[in-house]
Formats: structure tokens, C-alpha cells, sequence
């Protein structure tokens, strides 16, 4: 080996210590596009690997998926999503929770299979909330829910924004966006050269071997799964942004269409466990999402006119009101606890009576009336303490009277020609006053 040498300096210069070095440099990488959590960086990789058309096997950081493996590795993904660093995860926030919300109605094909990723989206975006909710870094408001997810639900949300079958020109058929489904080594080659006819193939690349001819059959049964079949089941009879959604994660189904705020209704009913107690607990945050899904539906849809009982559907009902009811029993479960949590109850009945104050104004009256006629029943049935239940009850009612047309809904008139004409008709109006009677 040879030493390196000093080359001679004019002047000469006097080294101290023999050329030790004197100090050390340590540079960090700080950057607004690149995530620099790997929880973070495989979520998105394997979301874009959704996305685009790419070739298998993928590289995420380290590791090498196949396309049989997605599917596990992506769900991995999204129950890590928690795990983040603080600090990247609130700089990404809206994105993550753009991706998880797609995630819940968005169908995916995965070589050849279909793949339902909504309870652990769901999962996910409750162990979020839950994180912000407890980082005593992070602000919250006088009402003790976190700033950032306030935010998000007010300026950042909006449905997820779907593609739709678009026919191709001089086509009869539609043709479903491919960029949804993920393809074969083969397949990806094919499908490049029949669409975009300007890849170019590498003949030393093993990966990209087969025949580019001739069209790939998996790529064919893929592309005509998605328009076979639009039947509808119990569970996944959903529509959001006209798109289909598989059924299940193990093989091919019906495909069927999701609604973003009916998904999330069913996500909250059918939830167990910690998840449900997280839920209820932030309780506001999942209702302010509902409500303002549901407004954003009306409005896509063009059914600010239509007769309110219309615009949602019997199944979506049901949800609600087994939400309320469940609401309505942890609240009282809270009150009578031997170290009763008053605090903790009092913002789930706080929250419970916004929510029911945003519906007067999107749903049918006369079954929103319902739902605060079972709400005073079952608490007055459940709680013996007769302040706690007055107090409860006074301010949930306080809230709900403090809406603009609360005061002529609950007006008696001898008969409907006298009453005032509503502002949006709701079928079940004439009969509200019967539900105090």
C-alpha cells in the first residue's frame, strides 16, 4: 500500500498532531417530497405499484416484492402506518389519509384477484387518530380535539376522487382504467406494447421475457372483471365516484359500488374491541367525516331538491341509528361506572348532539326526530341519577334547539295549510309533532 502524501506547501505549513483531523461533519437530509420513514416510504410505493404500470418484482427499500406478495405486503403497510415518526407522519397526514380513505372503496385487482383493504384502512385511520389524540406535542382546541385532523376534516377532505370506466374511441364497450389493477412480468410487457407501442424491451433483462405478440389472457380476464358483473350483496352495495369494488380479499366476486360515507357507517358498526372504544372516544372526528361526506354526496349528486327520505339509502339508515344507539350506551355506560368518567361522556354527548344537529339539515326530520326521541328513552331508562340525567339531557336538547329551523319544525298547527313551507321537503315532517305527543 501506498500512503497518500501530503503535497508541499508554499509556505511550508506546520500540522498539528501528525494531519489529525481536527473537527467532524455530519450532514442530515431534510426534504419536503421524500417521506424519510420507511413505514411512510412503503405505504406510498406500494400504493403507486396500485397506480401504475409496473414490472414485477418491485424494490421497496430493501426488499423485493412479487406481485402474489402485494396484496399481504400492502395490508403490513397499512397496520405499520402507525409506527411512523411523529413528525413525518404530520407533515403527510393528508396524504395518508387521502390514500387510506381511496383504499376503502377503491376496488384492486392483484394478480387476477380482488382485494378489500377497507377495515384495515379503517383500522388504520382509527390507530391515527388515536396517536395525534394522546402526542402531548401536537395542539388541540377548547374542546379538546386535535387541531390537525380539525383541519384536515374542514379544508382537506373531500371524496375520493375515482376513475370511471372510460370507453375508448370507436370502441362499443368501456374499457376499465388499468392503472388499477397490477399486472405479470409478461402481462406488463404486453400490455405496454399493444397500448403505448414506445416501450423499449430489454433483451438481457430475464424479468421481461415472453411472447410481446400477442395479447396476455390473465390481462384479458383482469381488464373484463371489473364490467362482468354489478350485482350487490349486503355489505358491499356502496357507490362512490361509480366505480366497482371487490368483495373479497381471496378471489374474484361480483364486483359493486361503494359510497365513501356508507363504507364508513358500516366500518363503524361492524368495529370491535379497542377499535371501538377508540372510535366512540373520538367520536367527533368519524361523525364531522360522515356528515361532511354526506353533503358532499348530495351535492355530487344532485340531490339538494330531491325529497329528503331519497337521498340515502334504507341500509345506510339502519347504520345511523344503530350508531346513535350505540353512542347513546356508552354514554351512559361512562356515567355509571364506579369512577365515573363525566368528562369523557360529556364530549361523546356534546359530539353525539352535533352530529344529530348536522343530519336535520341533510336527512329526512321525522326519522332524525326519532333518533332524539330513542336517544332521551334509552338514557333516561339506563341512568338512575336524576342531575346527571337532566344535565345531559338539557345540554344535548340545547344544541339541537339552537338549529335555525328547530323552532317552526316543533310548532303545532291546526293543519298543514298553516304551517310554514320548509326550506327542502321532508317527507316525514307532517308527522314530527306526533313523536312528542
Amino acid at each position: 500500500m501506498h500512503s497518500a502524501k501530503v503535497p508541499l506547501q508554499n509556505p511550508p505549513i506546520k500540522w498539528a498532531e501528525g494531519h489529525k483531523g481536527v473537527f467532524n461533519i455530519e450532514v442530515q437530509a431534510v426534504s419536503s417530497v421524500h417521506t424519510q420513514d420507511n413505514h411512510l416510504e412503503k405505504f406510498f410505493t406500494l400504493c403507486h405499484s396500485l397506480e401504475s404500470q409496473v414490472t414485477f418484482p418491485i424494490r421497496v427499500l430493501d426488499q423485493k416484492i412479487s406481485e402474489m406478495a402485494l396484496e399481504h405486503e400492502l395490508k403490513l403497510s397499512i397496520i405499520c402506518l402507525n409506527s411512523s415518526r411523529l413528525e413525518p407522519l404530520v407533515l403527510f397526514l393528508h396524504l395518508v389519509l387521502d390514500k387510506l380513505f381511496q383504499l376503502s372503496v377503491q376496488p384492486m385487482v392483484i394478480a387476477g384477484q380482488t382485494a378489500n383493504f377497507s377495515q384495515f384502512a379503517f383500522e388504520s385511520v382509527v390507530a391515527i387518530a388515536n396517536s395525534l389524540h394522546n402526542s402531548k406535542d401536537l395542539s388541540k382546541d377548547q374542546h379538546g380535539r386535535n387541531c390537525l385532523l380539525a383541519s384536515y376534516v374542514h379544508y382537506v377532505f373531500r371524496l375520493p376522487e375515482l376513475q370511471r370506466d372510460v370507453p375508448k374511441s370507436g370502441a362499443p364497450t368501456a374499457l376499465p382504467d388499468p392503472r388499477y389493477h397490477t399486472y405479470g412480468r409478461t402481462s406488463a410487457a404486453a400490455v405496454s406494447s399493444k397500448l403505448l407501442q414506445a416501450r423499449v424491451m430489454s433483451s438481457s433483462n430475464p424479468d421481461l421475457a415472453g411472447t410481446h405478440s400477442a395479447a396476455d389472457e390473465e390481462v384479458k380476464n383482469i381488464m373484463s372483471s371489473k364490467i362482468a358483473d354489478r350485482n350487490c350483496s349486503r355489505m358491499s352495495y356502496y357507490c362512490s365516484g361509480n366505480s366497482d369494488v371487490p368483495s373479497s380479499t381471496t378471489a374474484p366476486r361480483p364486483a359493486s359500488k361503494k359510497h365513501f360515507h356508507e363504507e364508513l357507517a358500516l366500518q363503524m358498526v361492524v368495529s370491535t374491541g379497542m377499535v371501538r372504544e377508540t372510535v366512540f372516544k373520538y367520536a367527533w372526528f368519524f361523525f364531522e367525516l360522515l356528515v361532511k361526506s354526506m353533503a358532499q354526496h348530495v351535492h355530487n349528486m344532485d340531490k339538494q331538491d330531491s325529497f329528503r327520505r331519497t337521498r340515502f339509502s334504507d341500509r345506510f339508515m339502519d347504520d345511523i341509528t344503530t350508531i346513535v344507539n350505540v353512542v347513546t350506551s356508552e354514554i351512559a355506560a361512562l356515567l355509571v361506572k364506579p369512577q365515573k368518567e363525566n368528562e369523557q361522556a360529556e364530549k361523546m354527548n356534546i359530539s353525539l348532539a352535533f352530529f344529530l344537529y348536522d343530519l336535520l339539515s341533510l336527512m329526512d326530520r321525522g326519522f332524525v326526530f326519532n333518533l332524539i326521541r330513542h336517544y332521551c328513552n334509552q338514557l333516561s331508562a339506563k341512568l338512575n341519577n336524576l342531575p346527571t340525567l337532566i344535565s345531559m339531557r338539557l345540554e344535548f336538547l340545547r344544541i339541537l334547539c339552537s338549529h335555525e329551523h328547530y323552532l317552526n319544525l316543533n310548532l303545532f298547527f291546526m293543519n298543514a295549510d298553516t304551517a310554514p313551507t320548509s326550506p327542502c321537503p321532508s317527507i316525514s315532517s307532517q308527522v314530527i309533532k306526533e313523536l312528542f305527543n
